[in-house]
């Protein structure tokens, strides 16, 4: 669903990349990081970070009618706060799915949700993020996974 520029103001990005993991055994995994307005730099914390790649996270845009543009090969722009909440809520626990069928569920269930829904899972997605990074956010996906039988 992607509109051109000029439509709307954006409200945020989110940049894709790639980063190297692990301790033993160091491989390079794909990032979406997500980012509060519209400047960025390499020294910008992201406000949420999860590990996605871009086209899973694209086909999710789409299919969850979320208004988004693309800023070059690597941003994303999103439009409003409650799309920008939305694909966090679905990144943050897409992270830890591995089944494609629990995957297309999930982006039901996203689809499904009401905005209050949203904001809570979001607010205990970025708060965890911030707090303990990417165990504390597996720890409110692992809830999710299970409240939601995925």
């Amino acid at each position: 669903m992607g509109l051109t520029a000029q439509e709307l103001s954006p409200i945020a990005l989110v940049v894709f990349t790639s980063k190297r993991v692990g301790k033993k055994y160091r491989r390079s995994i794909e990032v979406s990081r997500f980012y509060v307005g519209t400047n960025y730099s390499s020294k910008t914390r992201p406000v949420f970070e999860a590990r996605v790649a871009k086209d899973t996270l694209l086909n999710a845009l789409e299919k969850l009618s979320i208004k988004f543009a693309s800023r070059g090969d690597s941003v994303v722009e999103l439009y409003s706060e409650a799309d920008f909440r939305r694909a966090i809520v679905f990144a943050g626990v897409r992270q830890f799915i591995a089944s494609p069928s629990k995957a297309r569920d999930w982006i039901d269930i996203v689809k499904a949700m009401s905005d209050l829904e949203v904001l809570l899972w979001f607010t205990k997605l970025s708060y965890l993020h911030e707090k303990s990074g990417y165990w504390g956010v597996y720890r409110v996906a692992k809830a999710i996974t299970i409240l939601y039988k995925l």
